[in-house]
């Protein structure tokens, strides 16, 4: 199980500005693996200086920057018996612009936007929780695989930060479940410094959360008790800093918290209360 907390464009300025992050808050039990519905409100300009108002509908589509770099994640497992943490780390590519993003975190398309905030499609992809040789306790359990799942989010600016609300469901019939999540983050600037700081609350429908910490009765052992999730709600802290070190290069470093509710505490393969991640970019971008 590994967080995806994944860098995402600057503005096209000609010193751009840390942009504002992708994640989910982001990982896998957590945030939905840096879910492409958290790369809310990245207005990009064109690379001419033409403002997003004053773009042409197609390059509000078409014109934007690409990003290519490597992420790496550190999470802590929840699960009874596991390693205390998992490392991770992947190729970063994606291309954003002003209505578009298509990273491999997923995919935005902002379809509606006005001054009352934006409406957007997203495509996602969800990796699978756990292998069954991660500990002695999921060894013998229904094996769990990718799931693609897509849905709906709502970006407005409230206040000092920006708002955010998504929707995804499964399409593949992987879990066939769903899930609603609702953060607010704050963003500020000091320099080349660009830093993020929120949190929401995500809900999980009972079979999105049977994916993470269900055990089949045909599947229950002395030491593993047969265990199915109602729905529940998630609370998450989020936090990130970036950094410009040059006008094409960004580091960033995201961290999160999610605390397990009861549903997930109760499980017998589940034997922790918060599940934390850290993650670190580096990406180029064109």
């Amino acid at each position: 199980m590994a967080m995806v907390a994944l860098p995402v464009a600057a503005r096209a300025e000609d010193k751009p500005p840390m942009s504002q992050p992708g994640p989910n808050p982001a990982n896998d039990m957590l945030h939905n693996n840096g879910s492409a519905g958290n790369n809310a409100e990245t207005t990009m300009p064109n690379h001419d200086g033409i403002s997003a108002g004053n773009a042409s509908y197609s390059d509000q589509w078409l014109k934007g920057r690409w990003q290519l770099g490597a992420v790496g994640n550190v999470e802590t497992s929840p699960y009874r018996g596991a390693d205390d943490y998992d490392l991770s780390g992947l190729p970063w590519i994606s291309f954003d612009s002003e209505r578009l993003h298509v990273g491999i975190d997923g995919i935005k398309a902002k379809i509606v936007q006005g001054n009352w905030g934006s409406v957007s499609i997203l495509g996602n992809l969800r990796q699978k929780p756990f292998d069954d040789d991660d500990s002695s306790y999921l060894r013998g359990l229904h094996d769990r695989d990718w799931a693609f799942e897509t849905g709906v989010a709502y970006d407005r600016k409230v206040g000092p930060g920006d708002a955010h609300i998504e929707y995804l469901h499964d399409v593949s019939g992987e879990h066939e479940g769903q899930q609603a999540d609702a953060t607010y983050t704050v963003p500020f600037q000091t320099g080349r410094f660009h830093y993020e700081v929120g949190g929401g609350v995500m809900w999980r429908d009972s079979d999105l959360n049977n994916y993470y910490v269900g055990v089949e009765p045909g599947e229950a052992r002395a030491d593993r008790a047969a265990y199915s999730a109602d729905s529940a709600f998630l609370p998450h802290l989020d936090a990130s800093v970036g950094y410009q070190l040059t006008q094409q290069m960004i580091v960033r470093a995201n961290a999160s918290a999610t605390f397990l509710p009861d549903e997930y505490k109760d499980s017998s393969i589940i034997d922790e209360d918060v599940i934390y991640g850290v993650g670190l970019g580096l990406v180029y971008q064109f």
